[in-house]
């Protein structure tokens, strides 16, 4: 297991010093986030520049999140919509199978506030076919489609129901660990869901999705030690922060934490 990070710690550095950064302080695996313009993944250009920073650093890829809020609208009612992020997410798979990304990460936001009834259930019908759609793109080109959890017990139910239905190697999760510290349930439904794992958003919060670094936040480290070691998880260990809330706020020190932290929960004793 490798430990990997997100670029995406601060988008208003420049994707390229980024991954240089990120290099110096010791990752060898990292993740693109939902904003495609700051690493340029969806243009022929960018994904150029990508290979040659990547080659220039010797990294890899983990995975690649799908465009947001652009690719979160696959349960939208309105049929163009929905076919354009549906389009947004394929794009962002053929990014991956280009760089040899192996996973696409995307959200199913959901009709949160919407009461039981057609109208819900009609979009939830939406969702499905978005899905299956997805997962049909994925293995046609090699790469797979990890659902990510969400903050609320309503759409997790939606992610379980959809995880059992799309049972395929090629469809799986992504357990966001900061997503269900809000629920105040972690780890359960990483242990519920752990034989479809396909990769981690790692970071921690007080009960606010605020993607601080592990143990700068109220979530149980040593439990998720301890969940992991039973896993057999073979992929890679994947921070997903930020340094806005962090007290962490020069760069350098928030990626040498961010480096000592990924030891922490593998390998070195957990405070």
């Amino acid at each position: 297991m490798k430990p990997a990070i997100c670029a995406t710690f601060d988008y208003a550095i420049p994707f390229d010093q980024m991954i240089a950064m990120i290099r110096t302080a010791g990752f060898e695996v990292v993740s693109f986030g939902g904003n495609p313009r700051h690493s340029g993944y969806l243009t022929a250009g960018g994904r150029a520049e990508i290979r040659k920073l990547l080659e220039q650093n010797d990294m890899e890829i983990d995975s690649i999140h799908a465009p947001f809020p652009e690719g979160d609208r696959l349960f939208s009612a309105d049929e163009s919509e929905r076919l354009e992020s549906i389009r947004q997410c394929q794009a962002a798979m053929d990014a991956a199978a280009e760089l040899n990304g192996r996973i696409v990460v995307i959200h199913l936001i959901q009709p949160y506030g919407i009461p039981q009834g057609e109208v819900r259930d009609r979009m939830v019908d939406q969702g499905r076919r978005s899905v299956g759609a997805l997962a049909t793109y994925a293995a046609d080109r090699g790469v797979k489609l990890a659902l990510e959890n969400g903050q609320r017990r309503e759409y997790d139910r939606i992610l379980i129901d959809f995880l059992a239905e799309f049972d395929g190697d090629h469809v799986g999760f992504c357990y966001d660990s900061g997503h269900e510290n809000v629920q105040g349930t972690c780890f359960a439904l990483l242990e519920q869901l752990a034989h479809r794992l396909l990769t981690f958003h790692i970071h921690d919060n007080s009960g606010s999705d605020t993607h601080v670094l592990p143990f700068e936040g109220t979530i149980d480290w040593g439990r998720f030690r301890e969940v992991l070691q039973r896993l057999h998880y073979s992929g890679n260990l994947l921070l997903e922060v930020d340094v806005k809330n962090s007290q962490f706020k020069d760069h350098a020190s928030f990626l040498a934490q961010a480096r000592k932290c990924s030891e922490m929960l593998t390998h070195g004793p957990v405070p």
